[in-house]
């Protein structure tokens, strides 16, 4: 994919992440970017997809994730380490994601005796989830001091049986492949699961500095940017119009206008930055007419020529191409 292309699927300034958090592949990343303490994501996305190429590493997203430390997680994988529980740190995810890395929808829901943790990034790239989602039990393991076992492990993506095979040694319980969602699940007594890293003092001066930084305006943007690409993420493309999206924000059709043109946005760019999005995350796993109606087209036609537009090939040729570079 394209520079162009990932920054259109992603669409927005507050799409980057920490210089930290790309030392994995700072070798592959562009020379302009070596003194950035933010790297854009289109970058951070493209170094990855470089670094699998010459290792040669069909899962070399799994196999970073387990490796991952808190440093990389900046700020907020420290304040996530000082917590006294996994439901705390869980909470401090919940609550500080989107200051520190806006690239996804993170949901956690509680029910009867599972707990489970869906994650939909704005991109698709496989390595990049495959390493949020094994980093995010290899760090809940390290800071525990125990082996804890999730109940079930779901991706989008498709995998061989080898590779799902490995995957599930190491996870210790099932992985399931194209999933409509990147998903955790565990049983929810791992909640109150003690923390060995636990540091009142640590907390309380990280607690400040994310404050502070949040206070600052970045974080206001994030969120708003945030609000509305959830909303696209539930809204449908059939009947979606720059109205409609207003009142689903609930604000007036003129300041939704003027908010866009400050991110550089038209409605139609926005909109077909949303369907972008559903193709990249959904198109490996639905049929086509059921990807069409998802991305708001009547006819399968419409798909096909946004797609040629997009990447100047067919729907298929894409997924094909870009599912043998694995």
């Amino acid at each position: 994919m394209t520079e162009e292309a990932i920054n259109l699927s992603l669409g927005a300034k507050v799409s980057d992440v920490s210089q930290e958090y790309c030392k994995v592949v700072a070798h592959y990343l562009p020379e302009r970017y070596c003194d950035c303490r933010r790297i854009p994501m289109a970058a951070y996305l493209q170094a990855i997809d470089t670094a699998v190429k010459i290792q040669g590493d069909s899962l070399w997203g799994f196999n970073t994730g387990k490796a991952i430390t808190s440093a990389e997680y900046g700020l907020l994988g420290y304040l996530v380490e000082t917590s006294d529980t996994v439901g705390c740190a869980i909470d401090w995810l919940l609550q500080f994601d989107k200051t520190v890395a806006n690239i996804g929808d993170i949901q956690f829901t509680v029910c009867d005796s599972s707990a489970t943790l869906v994650w939909r990034p704005y991109f698709h790239n496989r390595h990049a989830v495959l390493r949020n989602m094994t980093a995010w039990v290899a760090t809940v393991r390290r800071i525990s001091g125990q082996a804890l076992t999730p109940s079930e492990m779901h991706f989008s993506d498709a995998f061989t049986h080898e590779q799902l095979r490995l995957m599930e040694v190491w996870f210790n319980c099932p992985v399931k492949d194209k999933q409509t969602s990147n998903r955790i699940e565990f049983p929810v007594s791992l909640l109150a699961v003690k923390l060995i890293t636990r540091n009142e003092v640590i907390q309380a001066h990280l607690l400040k500095s994310i404050n502070e930084f949040a206070s600052g305006g970045c974080a206001g943007e994030h969120q708003w940017f945030s609000q509305l690409q959830l909303v696209l993420h539930s809204c449908d493309l059939h009947t979606l119009t720059l109205s409609v999206l207003a009142q689903h924000l609930n604000v007036s059709t003129r300041t939704l206008q003027r908010k866009l043109t400050a991110q550089k946005l038209s409605f139609s760019q926005l909109k077909d930055k949303e369907r972008l999005r559903r193709f990249g995350q959904f198109g490996y796993v639905m049929r086509k007419q059921e990807l069409s109606d998802l991305l708001g087209y009547k006819e399968q036609a419409s798909l096909n020529r946004a797609v040629r537009r997009w990447y100047g090939m067919s729907p298929s040729a894409y997924l094909n191409e870009t599912k043998n570079q694995i």
